[in-house]
């Protein structure tokens, strides 16, 4: 017998036991069978060989009879099996996202009822610990994070993700550590989308049962909430401007809602709307400002009787106004539909001032121009030429209109003088002048063609171009079923340049490629787009006249390019930044530019950012022109990330004393804010996935009651370890047969 190991945990050998594998009587009526006949067959070969050699066969022979009858009975060893050491907790895990600062409850608000309910259970104490050393308290949002006190629940949590946080609370566990149960305390608000029979077999592949109360009231809660829906970078004096809004309306069926427009604090407009099926509904303000500058517009939704959140009813937006048109210069060598439709769409817009140049023989060219005073229109030749323009389009085969030395010029135009260039139609040079400086991306041949057989490829925003506004208009107008998404072209991407942006990807066919790339070249920006067919954004059965997406697209992004501008043709100083409505974690972009700067400008200008008043933070605008362009204009930027919502203010005060502000919002599009319902049918499918179910506040103490009642099994089991299955064993049987059989050979018997 094996002595039993020392180690606390191991299993420890005892007594030696058999486990035959047939009845004990058949093996030893067999075995004795086999005996006696073997003495029976070997006693008739005693004269033939003598009374040596026929005892060394039977001897052979009955050894491994009484091998086989003892492999038979299965000797085995009795192995002790201690029970796992494991330290059974209770977890209890509290949902501390944003819904659950809602207070539709008697308590307060949600994560407050939580609370009482934990002590008024007896799972905590007045004091907020825990009354049972093996309880856990838990509180998630997107993750569950350990707290030791129940004070420290919160409602601060962005969003909610139950699979990722159930999946970071069991990995938080150590090895020797089983859970008896998981309660959890929710709304039910998952934002993560994750089938909740997933999350419960994870729980019941830890053994550990769901548990779970709803808090808040279920189908009984009323909220009203707006949020803006677009973002404009900058808008046009004395022509209208279009603020839409979305209003999302919970629990108010057939009832009517009051929505005002606010500027700058006072009541401009109201629209009445009537809640239907739809849960959210468009409205839209026009507004118009005659002088140029920056205006504060607010939407809001007037309050519903007994709702009790009201911090989601506004919806603030900054407005900035410019009284200048952008100048436009257009140059095709080969026209398409493409350009011909932008020259259209550009030309209706009343923000534009458009001279186009379009080559449609060779040495005849067509020439059209918005206004008609002004001077003689004609291809730029010179750098000077090229700064008339603030952006400048450039369609397909333009070496046809321009040779080398306007090439460069335009070159030093947008590098130096911070001129925008666009390529509306992917190649714009071929010959010797394809694959210069200014093109962000260099275009392959056609990927996908149309023309040649059908395509089904969709314009989608890319990651670094969704908060821009041209992209947040493509969103909404995408959700249209008429509107028309498909495309003729797609072309290559041979090479892609440092620094270059895709705004937009083409999809479709299982293959995805760059629709639209943007690239800061020096002071200068150049936008390139790679696909054919845009045009086809001009129809649409239910939009007439010059507000079809595809004028607001190319509205807007214009006007995107030259809120990127820096510029100030009539003021020593400016300060601008990249946008006046910033999403909570994107980057905002400041650049100033100072006229006639001194020494002291060199190393940069102080930078002051407020919020609702008060300073939070300071920095510097750096100097990205040491020597100043031609004009004697230092330019500066630098660049803040936001930490918190609210409306903004940024200034700067250069040497000369003119102080120079730009006001900016910081919003936040969240759902959880929005989305104030509780979902009790989530929270009961992860329970019964798991093995647990749906509680009712009044269920929860008895529950707690019979989960700390479970005494943990530590019974000692047994197994039986065979002690015949070596090999050694094996080995002597065959040497026993093995050498009978030879010997009985080699003596001449059979």
């Amino acid at each position: 017998m094996l002595a039993p190991k020392a180690c606390a945990g191991e299993a420890a050998m005892r007594d030696l036991v058999w486990d035959p594998a047939l009845p004990v009587g058949v093996i030893i009526l067999s075995g004795v069978f086999l005996a006696v006949l073997t003495i029976a067959v070997y006693t008739r070969f005693f004269a033939k060989l003598g009374w040596l050699r026929n005892g060394l066969l039977l001897l052979l022979r009955l050894l491994g009879v009484a091998l086989v009858v003892g492999l038979l009975m299965q000797p085995s060893y009795v192995e002790d099996i201690p029970p796992p050491v494991a330290d059974q907790t209770l977890i209890v895990a509290v949902d501390n996202s944003r819904s659950m600062a809602q207070r539709d409850v008697p308590e307060g608000s949600r994560v407050d009822a939580a609370t009482r309910l934990l002590m008024d259970s007896g799972a905590v104490k007045a004091s907020g610990e825990p009354r049972d050393s093996t309880l856990r308290l838990f509180k998630f949002s997107d993750t569950a994070v350990p707290v030791s006190n129940a004070a420290e629940f919160d409602a601060t949590g962005a969003t909610t993700r139950f699979h990722a946080s159930i999946t970071s609370l069991f990995g938080s566990m150590s090895a020797h550590e089983g859970a008896r149960a998981l309660i959890l305390l929710s709304d039910g608000h998952d934002f993560e989308w994750v089938n909740p029979a997933k999350t419960g077999l994870l729980a019941r592949a830890r053994q550990t049962p769901i548990y779970a109360v709803v808090l808040g009231k279920q189908g009984k809660v009323r909220d009203v909430s707006a949020r803006i829906m677009s973002y404009q970078p900058y808008s046009y004096a004395k022509q209208k401007t279009l603020i839409s809004a979305s209003i999302r309306m919970l629990g108010c069926q057939r009832e009517t809602i009051q929505v005002r427009l606010l500027r700058e604090g006072k009541e401009v407009q109201t629209q009445s709307i009537r809640a239907d099926t739809s849960p959210e509904v468009a409205v839209g303000f026009e507004v118009t400002e005659n002088v140029a500058g920056q205006y504060e517009y607010e939407v809001e939704a007037m309050p519903l009787a007994g709702e009790l959140d009201l911090t989601n009813n506004h919806a603030p937006t900054f407005l900035n106004v410019i009284d200048q048109q952008i100048r436009i210069l257009l140059l095709e060598g080969e026209p398409y539909w493409d350009t011909s439709f932008l020259q259209r769409s550009l030309m209706r817009n009343e923000k534009m001032n458009v001279d186009s140049i379009v080559q449609y023989a060779q040495g005849k060219a067509r020439i059209v121009r918005k206004t008609a005073a002004g001077p003689e229109i004609g291809v730029p030749t010179t750098r000077a030429q090229w700064g008339r323009y603030d952006v400048v389009v450039l369609g397909r085969a333009v070496e046809k209109l321009i040779g080398r030395d306007a090439l460069s010029a335009l070159e030093a135009y947008v590098e130096e003088d911070g001129g925008m260039l666009i390529f509306s139609r992917a190649h714009a040079f071929g010959g010797a002048l394809s694959g210069n400086r200014l093109e962000p991306v260099i275009w392959g041949d056609v990927q996908r063609d149309a023309r040649d057989v059908p395509i089904h490829v969709r314009v989608e925003p890319a990651r670094e171009g969704a908060a821009l506004a041209p992209f947040r208009l493509w969103a909404q107008q995408a959700e249209h079923p008429d509107f028309p998404m498909e495309l003729m072209s797609v072309y290559r991407v041979l090479e892609k340049k440092p620094l270059a942006a895709s705004l937009a990807m083409a999809h479709g066919e299982g293959e995805s490629s760059e629709a639209m790339i943007h690239r800061r070249f020096g002071e200068g920006q150049v936008l390139s787009v790679g696909v054919d067919g845009l045009w086809r954004w001009a129809f649409n059965a239910r939009i007439e006249g010059a507000n079809t997406f595809f004028d607001r697209f190319w509205d807007q992004m214009f006007l995107w390019l030259l809120a990127g501008r820096d510029s100030a043709p009539t003021q020593d100083s400016a300060l601008r930044a990249s946008s006046a409505n910033v999403p909570l974690g994107e980057k905002i972009y400041f650049r100033g530019a100072l006229r006639r700067a001194t020494q002291s400008h060199s190393t940069g200008l102080p930078l002051t950012v407020f919020r609702d008043g008060v300073e939070v933070m300071r920095t510097t605008l750096l100097p990205v022109n040491a020597a100043g362009d031609d004009s004697g204009t230092q330019k500066f930027s630098a660049e803040y990330v936001p930490e918190k919502v609210g409306r903004y203010q940024a200034q700067v005060t250069s040497a000369d004393g003119q102080p120079q502000t730009v006001r900016f919002i910081v919003f936040e599009d969240n759902l959880e804010q929005n989305e104030v319902s509780t979902d009790s049918a989530y929270l009961q499918r992860l329970c019964e996935g798991s093995g647990g179910r749906l509680l009712a506040a009044a269920d929860l103490s008895p529950l707690f009651k019979e989960l700390g009642g479970h005494p943990v099994d530590a019974t000692v089991q047994t197994r039986l370890v065979p002690a015949w299955d070596r090999a050694w064993i094996f080995w002597l049987v065959g040497i026993l047969f093995g050498t009978d059989w030879f010997l009985r050979r080699h003596w001449g018997l059979w």
